[in-house]
């Protein structure tokens, strides 16, 4: 049976051969070896080159989890992560953190997969949302009072002169390349020890960009891993105005990395949204656990993040501030002006969300989005 939610987002490359043919082998792929193999070689035969490429890429993550993956043989995996792939949607890396292995229909189709997250935000969110969230600067000046901090952004030539005066008075700033994610091309720039006007004219050439003004941690966030800013994931369903927190996570930064994203190499641990505490032990994107982070030695489970009131006071302003902002994946941090917003995502990633505990949001998220179109149903009517 189809997911009722069900859609193919044409911000993304197909996954997805959405035929009554497709729909059937699927079906029968669930739960049987048999038609799996089936399943797998339709995609072979008829999408053989994106099928080809997943291969490969199956082959990566396998690699990466190869001690976890131990038991079983290769090609036995990549069949059975090429049909979670089209099957659910699920990223190769995301079966591998979610312990799809030895996981059944049940619990594989009760996860938000990656490929599905992007068609959930393009029903859900108004359609200005996604420009938005996109320009990262844009994104600033619609939500500035929660950052706290100076943010500018540059498109071409003749932002070159705002940039300089910027520079000269943040000696130390943060450069974000505006299309990237996950912390990539992110790096702390110094005007002393940087030819300020060469590097413009570099970054520029490869495209817009925006700096920001360093955030300086708090104490009590900085005590865990104090190279970088230890930011929190939160994802948010607003109905009528009232903030629904589907999930908290926190990210630590690892050895000298100034990013605390797990796609950079950082770990993460659940956070309880009603109190603020550490509810798990931290992972990161190879499927290690950390009880103790590996360079504090500070015990993470049980950490209680500080002022968690004033938190929950920032998601909620944010999180209602521009009206069509259905489901966002907000990044907020604890800095020496309390706590402050990061950036926004419309179409956030899920994983960090639903893999400590390695359990499925979707059954959380469909509620929500089956009042949303109820509501949306009879403001229409």
């Amino acid at each position: 049976m189809k997911d009722r939610y069900f859609g193919i987002s044409p911000r993304i490359a197909r996954w997805k051969i959405d035929t009554p043919l497709e729909n059937w082998l699927s079906h029968k792929a669930d739960n049987s070896e048999f038609w799996k193999k089936i399943y797998v070689g339709y995609y072979s035969i008829f999408d053989r080159e994106y099928y080809e490429g997943g291969v490969r890429l199956a082959k990566e993550a396998i690699e990466l989890h190869k001690e976890e993956l131990k038991r079983y043989t290769v090609d036995d995996v990549v069949r059975d992560m090429v049909y979670c792939l089209h099957r659910f949607g699920i990223s190769f890396q995301d079966y591998c953190i979610y312990g799809f292995i030895d996981k059944k229909y049940r619990c594989r189709a009760s996860f938000v997969s990656d490929k599905l997250r992007y068609h959930y935000c393009d029903i859900l969110n108004k359609e200005n949302i996604l420009s938005l969230m996109t320009d990262k600067y844009a994104c600033y000046k619609k939500y500035h009072k929660f950052f706290k901090r100076d943010v500018l952004g540059c498109y071409n030539e003749t932002d070159k002169g705002h940039f300089l005066s910027f520079a000269d008075k943040h000696k130390h700033f943060i450069f974000k390349p505006l299309e990237e994610h996950s912390g990539h091309g992110i790096k702390i720039v110094s005007s002393k020890e940087t030819d300020i006007n060469m590097f413009f004219t570099e970054m520029i050439a490869k495209g817009a960009f925006v700096v920001e003004e360093l955030i300086n941690q708090g104490r009590e966030t900085a005590i865990m891993h104090p190279q970088s800013v230890n930011s929190l994931r939160v994802v948010t369903f607003v109905l009528e105005g009232k903030v629904n927190i589907i999930g908290v996570t926190w990210r630590i930064g690892v050895g000298n990395a100034v990013m605390d994203n797990a796609g950079s190499g950082g770990i993460y641990a659940s956070i309880d949204p009603e109190y603020g505490f550490v509810q798990t032990d931290a992972i990161n994107y190879r499927g290690e656990h950390f009880n103790i982070h590996p360079d504090t030695n500070i015990q993470i489970v049980g950490y209680k993040l500080p002022k968690w009131d004033e938190a929950l006071s920032l998601i909620h302003d944010m999180a209602v501030n521009v009206e069509g902002a259905t489901l966002i994946s907000w990044d907020i941090a604890y800095s020496d002006k309390g706590w402050l917003m990061i950036e926004a995502n419309d179409n956030g990633d899920w994983s960090i969300i639903q893999s400590n505990k390695k359990i499925g949001k979707k059954s959380e998220l469909y509620s929500y989005m089956d009042e949303y179109f109820k509501l949306t149903s009879k403001n229409n009517g």
